[in-house]
């Protein structure tokens, strides 16, 4: 369930990845072929050429519930020389996930240790059938315990589901339920210096009591932020590069593609 990571200098580099919502087939979510996009991401990604040292993906890999399109995130991701983690988001099969993961070399890791210094801690919010989140007795004791294991580590934290408000209340309906309790635990635990998460599709960065907390775009289609109804952005796939400093400091960069071969149909009304 761990593994630990070297690291290439004093900075420890994260590729954020989520919500890529992948086909079998080449179909659009939205008015975007979302294989398409999570692709063309991959390929800015290896053209700036940056060295991280890991991949965390967080849900939402696919929209089909295919095995094959699971393999297809594998078989893209795996165009980077880089560890790749995950956790599941509310639209993904999670047996048939993490059986086409394992198979394929992505066996599920919860706890990594990056350098000395930093823990990275993996917590699963998904509710099945439901697309809010819900962290169970479970999953807080596994971090409560993890924290105990680690006490002299920074720590971040990655989920799917987003624990603060995103100010756009149709998808304020869907964050995790249990945020309070979440909060409860980060505030005894001041090692714990940044929270991240996709499910909004969008980019917000804030404080949440005092850790840095953020969430990344989704590789295919954002949702327009500050809405009360249901709005698609024209925003372009994004991804988000997280960097962990040895003496506790996050900083962290959103990125996107800056063409307009990915824009959506902004007519439609939700999906």
């Amino acid at each position: 369930m761990s593994i630990s990571l070297s690291q290439r200098d004093n900075n420890a580099k994260i590729l954020h990845i989520t919500d890529t919502h992948l086909f079998a087939n080449n179909d659009a979510l939205l008015g975007v072929r979302t294989n398409e996009s999570f692709q063309a991401v991959i390929d800015e990604i290896k053209h700036q050429s940056d060295d991280y040292d890991l991949i965390v993906a967080t849900g939402d890999f696919v929209q089909d519930g295919s095995r094959a399109a699971y393999t297809r995130f594998v078989q893209t991701i795996k165009q980077l020389p880089t560890p790749c983690v995950w956790l599941p988001g509310n639209h993904d099969v999670y047996a048939e996930m993490k059986a086409v993961f394992t198979q394929h070399g992505l066996p599920e890791k919860k706890v990594i240790l990056v350098g000395e210094h930093w823990l990275i801690v993996l917590l699963n919010s998904q509710v099945v059938g439901k697309p809010y989140g819900y962290l169970p007795p479970s999953e807080l004791e596994f971090l409560a315990a993890t924290l105990a294991n680690y006490p002299d580590r920074y720590v971040a934290v990655f989920l799917h589901h987003h624990p603060i408000r995103s100010n756009c209340d149709w998808l304020d309906q869907h964050c995790l339920k249990n945020s309070d309790t979440l909060g409860e635990i980060v505030s005894q635990h001041h090692n714990i210096r940044s929270i991240a998460w996709g499910h909004i599709h969008q980019a917000i960065e804030k404080t949440w009591y005092h850790c840095h907390v953020f969430s990344t775009p989704s590789t295919c289609v954002q949702f327009k932020p500050a809405c009360h109804n249901f709005t698609l952005a024209d925003d372009g796939p994004g991804w988000r590069v997280i960097e962990l400093s040895d003496n506790g400091g996050v900083k962290s960069m959103s990125y996107s593609l800056e063409n307009d071969s990915f824009l959506p149909d902004i007519s439609q009304q939700g999906y």
